[in-house]
Order: C-alpha cells, then sequence, then structure tokens
C-alpha cells in the first residue's frame, strides 16, 4: 500500500527518521483496518472501564495517538539539546502551595512519619540541576492535583513540563516550536485523525492554521479583563483584593470576541494571583513576567482555553519573601528553594508546563478530557485497575 504524504513544512523529525516511520506505518494500518471509520466513545463506567479497555476501538486509537505524542516530544527536546529528568512524585515542598494566588489543591499523604505531598509540578525538581552545568531540562511525568474534577481538569493528568536558563522572552520560542511539532505530527496520521477527532476538518483546519504562523499573537491580563468587562455575560472574571483572574468560561468569551482561530498568549497576571516564584515585571512590580497560552474551541462546545502555562522565576531573595507574605504563604517549607538565589552562579530561570490530556482534548475535538487519557483517576472515584 502506498504511504500517506503529507507536507511537512517544519522538519523536526529531520534527524529521526524513525518516528515518522512509525506514525506513517500505524496510520496506514489504521487506514486498512475494516472498521477505520468514525469510532464512538464509550461512556465511561468506573465499575466496568477496564472492560472497555479490553474491546474499544477508541482506547486502541487513543493509546496510539498518546504513544506518538510522547515518542515526538521526546525528539523534540532531543534536538533541543535538553536533558529529560526522571523526578520524584513526592515532595515537602509543593510548587502551588495554597494561598490567594494558587489555582491548585496539592493532595497530602502519610510517607512513614512524615507528612508529604504528591508531586503538583516538575519544576522545583529542575531548578538545582540548571545550576550544574545543564541549559535546558525537561520530563514527560504524571502530576497530581486535589481540586473537584470536572470536564477541564483530572486528578492525575500528564505534564510535560521544561526549564531553561533564560527569560521568558527565550523560552516563548521553544513554546511554540513544541506546540507546532505537536500539531505537525498530528498531520502525520490522517486516517487515525479522521476516525478518533470528533470533527476531523475542524482538526485538520486548525492544524493548518497553527503551522502556517510565525508567532502566536499577544495581548495582557488588563487588555483581556477589559474587553470581557464589555460583555454582557457573566462569571467571565473573578476580582478580589489579591487580584483579577479569568475564569475559564471568560478565557473561552475572550477567544470568540476576538475571533481568534489560533493559540493566543495572555501576558502579564496579577501578582498575587499567580504562584509565588514568578518574577515581578521591572515597572509595575503588581505585575509577573508569565504568559498563558490558550486555545480556540475547534467546535461549539469542545475542549478550549489554558493549555499551557510559563512564566519567568524570581531571582531575587527579597522579592520571594515579599511575594510569600503577600500570598501568606510561610517561608519555612521554601528556604531550600530560596537559597538557591544566594549561590554562585544562580542565573534567571523560566519554565513552562503543557497538559497533555488538554491537548489532545482540544485536537480531537472533544467535550470531556477524561476521554483524553486511559485511565481517569478522580478524587472520590474509584476505577480498578
Amino acid at each position: 500500500m502506498q504511504k500517506n504524504t503529507v507536507n511537512h513544512p517544519l522538519g523536526f523529525f529531520k534527524k529521526d527518521n524513525s518516528i515518522y516511520e512509525s506514525i506513517n506505518n500505524d496510520d496506514i494500518s489504521f487506514a486498512a483496518s475494516d472498521n477505520k471509520s468514525y469510532i464512538s466513545i464509550p461512556d465511561y463506567d468506573p465499575a466496568t472501564h477496564y472492560i472497555e479497555l479490553t474491546r474499544s476501538r477508541y482506547y486502541e486509537t487513543l493509546i496510539t495517538v498518546r504513544h506518538h505524542i510522547k515518542s515526538v516530544s521526546d525528539n523534540y527536546f532531543y534536538l533541543l539539546g535538553a536533558k529529560n529528568i526522571d523526578l520524584f512524585m513526592m515532595t515537602p515542598s509543593i510548587s502551588s502551595p495554597m494561598g490567594p494566588g494558587s489555582d491548585s489543591e496539592a493532595i497530602p499523604i502519610n510517607f512513614g512519619k512524615l507528612k508529604t505531598y504528591l508531586t503538583d509540578s516538575s519544576q522545583f525538581g529542575f531548578e538545582p540541576l540548571l545550576m550544574n552545568g545543564i541549559d535546558k531540562v525537561y520530563c514527560y511525568l504524571p502530576s497530581m492535583r486535589g481540586e473537584n474534577p470536572d470536564k477541564r481538569h483530572l486528578n492525575q493528568f500528564f505534564h510535560c513540563e521544561a526549564e531553561i536558563k533564560g527569560s521568558l522572552d527565550a523560552l516563548i520560542p521553544i513554546i511554540e516550536g513544541y506546540v507546532k511539532s505537536l500539531c505537525e505530527a498530528l498531520t502525520w496520521m490522517p486516517s487515525i485523525v479522521g476516525g478518533i477527532s470528533r470533527e476531523p476538518q475542524a482538526t485538520r483546519a486548525a492544524l493548518s492554521r497553527i503551522l502556517a504562523f510565525d508567532t502566536f499573537k499577544r495581548i495582557t491580563l488588563d487588555e483581556g479583563i477589559e474587553i470581557l468587562k464589555k460583555s454582557e455575560v457573566p462569571d467571565l472574571f473573578t476580582e478580589t483584593q489579591h487580584g483579577r483572574d479569568m475564569t475559564s468560561r471568560g478565557e473561552l468569551e475572550l477567544l470568540r470576541i476576538l475571533h481568534i482561530d489560533t493559540p493566543l498568549w495572555v501576558t502579564s497576571y496579577d501578582r498575587d494571583r499567580v504562584a509565588f516564584y514568578q518574577k515581578p515585571e521591572p515597572n509595575n512590580s503588581d505585575k509577573v513576567i508569565n504568559a498563558d497560552l490558550l486555545f480556540p474551541p475547534l467546535n461549539g462546545n469542545s475542549f478550549g482555553g489554558e493549555i499551557v502555562g510559563s512564566g519567568q522565576r524570581q531571582d531575587s531573595v527579597e522579592e520571594m519573601y515579599e511575594s510569600l507574605k503577600r500570598q501568606g504563604i510561610p517561608a519555612a517549607p521554601y528556604e531550600w528553594y530560596i537559597n538557591l538565589r544566594r549561590l554562585s552562579g544562580y542565573g534567571i530561570t523560566s519554565g513552562f508546563g503543557l497538559g497533555i490530556e488538554r491537548f489532545i482534548a482540544w485536537a480531537l475535538c472533544l467535550e470531556d478530557i477524561r476521554d483524553a487519557i486511559i485511565y481517569p483517576r478522580l478524587k472520590n472515584v474509584v476505577t480498578y485497575p
């Protein structure tokens, strides 16, 4: 059978043709199968989910998509010269401690006589290693968070995270290149995407638009909030004494109002509504150097909103203590982290995390993030195995 031919303008995989061959061969096998047409998603039932895993064509195909996203991720960061880091899954120093700036809840566990937490992000494991002669590190690991699950949130999800020496301005092109590499890989499996996407034409069109863009548009949080204030739709943002946030609904409404059909950067969030370790802007200490990447839904009901979060880290001991105090977070668990700034050779770092299930849900026009993972792990829900 003749191989699928797709134009690949970015050429991210030139150094490892085996990845292309593997994707292409799986797509050919899918195209040749008897049941290659639209694949239905089984209704999620935690009591019988393990049985669906043994027989559902959907999960067989999803496994293939997830496998190639992982391979493409590893290859992309290999080409960048980033080192893959195997990290811990338990930590005494959570990276999103509960406070006015936290958007996630840590999961505490008892480990012997110690109270510890499941890892919510790998960032804290990265930063010391960048002081040891390494410029870029990354991982592709689970993150665990304790807030109530919904169509946008899992309690265990996969997170591709990276940290580099340098500023956020140096990091953003790396993030954009990574997003494009994932999109390009999906164009290499047209038959699979045609079978598993809820809206294949919308998926193909969105991938093509992203691959044609040099860089994604940017607006500040202030600009976004002002746009939302003019809308008559309720619950688009929250405002407290600690600052403002766009809600998930607000992110989607902003994209709709702006008629955005490619990802949009939103920058310069309020200092006390983001993690305490984000670097304040030099000209406005109530804003931070950060950027979230919002993805527009590909149809009316499918997944969209924030999929990537990124920021530049605090490099000042004094600013770090100030941020902790402003957010009402005890400094003691983070003294080790603060002390890194006192060591010789410390330099500014920046990092990001991309939610794998969120990206898959967006790309395949899924409505529920549970449909993007093989084994959902949801608070107060028992799922075997």
